[in-house]
């Protein structure tokens, strides 16, 4: 093996790195952005999960409150 084609091949192995390196760089700026992206999601679909419950705990507590309001003023002996 020569030196040229030592060098020649030592250039294409740094050329190679260097894009690996771009690579590795870009997949890291992606991979964090889509974490974010989870985050922001996950913390949406909370939220949305909270204010269903809630709504369904005020319909259920109103429904309850009406029915012992009937009972309160007579029930079925009216």
């Amino acid at each position: 093996m020569s030196d040229e084609d030592l060098r020649r091949r030592l250039g294409n192995l740094e050329s190679s790195h260097q894009t690996l390196e771009e690579s590795l760089n870009q997949l890291n700026t992606t991979i964090a952005l889509l974490n974010q992206t989870v985050e922001t999601m996950s913390k949406s679909e909370e939220n949305r999960r909270q204010f269903v419950d809630r709504a369904v705990l005020f319909g259920v507590g109103g429904l309850i409150s009406a029915v012992v309001a009937w009972i309160v003023r007579g029930g079925l002996g009216q």
